[in-house]
């Protein structure tokens, strides 16, 4: 390497060729070549370590992939819409009073739905952006399986879930992960039945239905031994936990962080629809 090969100066020294130079040379070559044998030993535990990385990462990327959060953005979505129009509602309730437009000024005036619509759509794009799309949640979702589990552990999980009754079961945690994301909301008093939801509403209640449908079994079929065997293991709880109440968790928080901002989301759209409000104002006088 470089030209230069240590181990030359190894070769076997007479008493008369021997000095105390030699010796020197010979330590100082010791030191380089251990030197380099340990860089190498860090360089081949690196790319290791990297190669396992890599394979730990596909492994959650394809246990992911095995499942479907269809529900619980369906029912994000109408949690999000209901906060949308609350605040669209309520902004344009505020204009009114600025612009001193009376009480005709309400839901049921034509100008009114053309501007609660022009906010909603636009509002309800950006929701899909920063939570439907669920893109947002990738990159939690795989650092919490890097954390919880090993790849001995990924690897029976994905061997599992591949399976028929792991199928079954995958749909199981789905439809368990969308149930306490609607009673967390439910609980808190946060869902509240106003006019403008129902595609959403009835959106949420067909695909609950149909997953409800989807994942059920019977325990005593003989089939669903290897499923029973699962979530009664270790791991099988561990993982029920993890995707369940953590996931969960995580989920919420998005959901309560986005309807959060929405009302200064739509704040900032006032002036797209002042010029409804003017249109209101002229042909009233």
């Amino acid at each position: 390497m470089l030209g230069y090969n240590p181990w030359q100066i190894f070769r076997r020294l007479s008493p008369a060729q021997s000095n105390p130079g030699d010796v020197h040379k010979m330590m100082v070559a010791a030191r380089v070549v251990m030197a380099a044998l340990v860089l190498l030993g860090y360089a081949a535990g690196v790319s290791a370590a990297a190669d396992e990385g890599a394979d730990k990462k596909q492994q959650i990327e394809q246990l992911i992939g095995l499942h479907d959060l269809t529900t619980a953005v369906s029912i994000g979505n109408y949690y999000l819409k209901q906060e949308s129009l609350l605040a669209i509602r309520s902004l344009l309730t505020r204009l009114g009073k600025e612009e001193k437009l009376g009480r005709d000024w309400n839901l049921s005036n034509p100008l009114w739905q053309r501007a609660e619509e022009r906010l909603s759509k636009q509002v309800m794009a950006k929701v899909a952006e920063d939570f439907s799309s669920l893109e947002w949640l990738r990159p939690q979702w795989e650092d919490l399986d890097s954390r919880e589990f090993s790849a001995e552990e990924l690897d029976v999980l994905l061997t599992h879930f591949q399976s028929d009754v792991g199928r079954k079961q995958a749909k199981i945690v789905d439809h368990t992960v969308s149930t306490h994301v609607i009673t967390t909301l439910a609980f808190s008093g946060k869902l509240k039945d106003i006019a403008g939801v129902q595609e959403e509403r009835n959106r949420m209640q067909h695909i609950w239905n149909k997953e409800d449908d989807d994942m059920r079994f019977s325990i005593q079929d003989a089939t669903n031994a290897d499923g029973q065997r699962f979530a009664y293991s270790a791991l099988g709880k561990k993982y029920f936990v993890t995707a369940i109440l953590k996931l969960t968790g995580i989920i919420s928080h998005r959901i309560d962080e986005l309807a959060l901002a929405l009302p200064k989301e739509v704040d900032a759209r006032a002036d797209e629809v002042r010029s409804l409000l003017q249109e209101f104002k002229s042909g009233r006088g």
